[in-house]
């Protein structure tokens, strides 16, 4: 069996793939079920799917804690100067999650954010690829 792969996944990839199994992002959770791939997530992830999932997806909140039974890897909590590295490359609120990532040293992040994770500048900036779903199972299709 190959090498388990440690991505980090964004919330956006999580609700998409809890929301649905048979699309890219659930085919990434289905390898995260088997242990065929490490997922990471941060604080500010499970506290942004918490929030998100009791307002918008109430029907996912199972498949959510079936999920963080997995158990995903969490991810250090960023330091101030960390965050503010990050929002140097990222100046959206989505820094802490970029910085989390950074710490993490993940062999991708995924996400489905593209207006914010996949600009040139954030891409070029960090030591991973930033892909969505499908970009990653295309380039990553022997972990699945």
């Amino acid at each position: 069996m190959p090498e388990r792969l440690r991505i980090f996944l964004d919330t956006s990839a999580i609700i998409a793939g809890l929301n649905s199994p048979n699309g890219a992002a659930g085919k990434i959770l289905a390898a995260c079920f088997s242990h065929r791939i490490i997922p990471i997530i941060s604080p500010q992830i499970i506290e942004e799917a918490e929030r998100n999932i009791s307002s918008k997806f109430p029907q996912l909140a199972a498949a959510w804690t079936l999920f963080m039974i997995i158990p995903p890897e969490i991810a250090s909590t960023p330091s101030r100067r960390e965050i503010w590295n990050a929002y140097k490359i990222l100046p959206t609120d989505d820094a802490p999650i970029l910085a989390s990532a950074i710490l993490a040293k993940p062999k991708a992040l995924i996400t489905w954010n593209t207006r914010d994770f996949l600009r040139e500048s954030v891409q070029s900036a960090v030591a991973f690829p930033i892909l969505v779903p499908g970009e990653f199972i295309a380039q990553f299709r022997k972990y699945l």
